[in-house]
């Protein structure tokens, strides 16, 4: 009887004892291999892969742990490398900070790159547009012409400098009548229109063909371009009287590697003293030579040469001729007649 009693209170102890032992002790799912139990308030937290490593220490060696030996590894110490913990724990460098920067000086690029609408090459302007023609003629131009005048760059001959005609609503390089000096240049972007088809762009700097220009056929094709530096070719050859380089000797035109272009010579005055143009470094059309007048300059020689490089055949000749006052000397439709000491003389 005392049996079964004993037998029936040690039953209901351990039905007591099972619910507090299950609250405490953990699956064995939410603990680590090998490791102590995983507490309630770090569950579901997410952890850094490299915390799960065992780091060796700094200093020191470390032995080829158990586990490895029987993977064939080579059992004993080594020594620990330097800096392993510096190498794990060093932060990345920051990129998000160096795309900014790029970004920022990409910006800062395309505002350099971006035409201004009020000054070219820190000269102000201002815009106007011409329009001229019929249909499909109708040519619009688009231009800039100085706020200020100022005088078009030295050496540069008046027939080159292109400015705009109020009166006659053109674009023009023609000489003034009234002889004024005092112009519309133009200055800036330059564009013109035909039929609503862009023909030709450029720009101009104080009145003189400036940086690259283009044109176009009527399908937007390029048909031809170059490139000048305040009025002249910007491959040209400049020579100079002096080493300062502030007296101009000549400009001998290059496009391209060749010899092409309109040709000048000046005097040590700064006038000009022979002029013309080059085709492929051949002389073509007609050339003119100045004598060094100061207040007015006239003409000495009129030289006629070929059509283009291709017309070989051709003997250049002088069409006429003048003194310094500019009285004709000589004139190809009427030669001087030679009189008999002339004659004798060249006998």
């Amino acid at each position: 009887m005392h049996k079964i009693i004993h037998l029936t209170l040690l039953a209901s102890c351990i039905l007591v004892s099972i619910p507090a032992w299950s609250q405490t002790t953990q699956p064995s799912a939410l603990t680590t291999a090998g490791g102590p139990p995983v507490p309630l308030k770090e569950r579901g937290k997410k952890k850094s892969i490299l915390s799960n490593i065992p780091l060796p220490s700094t200093s020191g060696s470390v032995s080829t742990p158990s586990a490895l030996s029987g993977l064939g590894l080579p059992s004993g110490s080594y020594e620990t490398p330097k800096n392993v913990d510096q190498l794990v724990t060093e932060s990345l460098p920051d990129l998000g900070l160096k795309i900014k920067q790029l970004r920022k000086k990409k910006d800062s690029d395309r505002a350099k790159k971006k035409v201004s609408k009020t000054d070219y090459e820190g000269i102000a302007m201002v815009k106007a547009y011409n329009k001229f023609g019929s249909g499909d003629r109708t040519v619009v131009e688009e231009f800039y012409i100085l706020r200020q005048h100022q005088d078009s760059p030295k050496f540069v001959q008046t027939s080159d400098t292109y400015w705009f005609d109020e009166k006659n609503h053109r674009v023009t390089s023609a000489i003034p009548r009234d002889g004024t000096d005092r112009r519309p240049l133009l200055h800036g972007p330059y564009k013109r229109y035909q039929n609503g088809n862009l023909m030709e762009e450029g720009f101009y700097y104080l009145g003189t063909k400036d940086g690259r220009w283009e044109k176009y056929d009527q399908n937007f094709l390029l048909v031809d371009k170059a490139r000048w530096h305040h009025g002249f070719p910007a491959e040209a050859r400049i020579a100079y009287y002096d080493s300062a380089h502030t007296k101009i000797k000549e400009i001998m035109p290059v496009e391209y590697g060749h010899v092409t272009g309109t040709y000048y010579a000046f005097h040590e005055n700064g006038k000009v003293s022979v002029t013309g143009k080059y085709d492929h470094g051949v002389k073509i059309g007609r050339w003119t030579e100045y004598y060094p007048g100061t207040t007015r300059q006239f003409r000495k020689r009129l030289m006629q040469y070929g059509r283009d490089r291709w017309d070989t055949e051709f003997e250049p000749f002088v069409i006429s001729e003048w003194d310094e006052k500019g009285k004709i000397t000589y004139d190809a439709k009427d030669k001087p007649v030679e009189t008999e000491e002339e004659s004798t003389t060249n006998n």
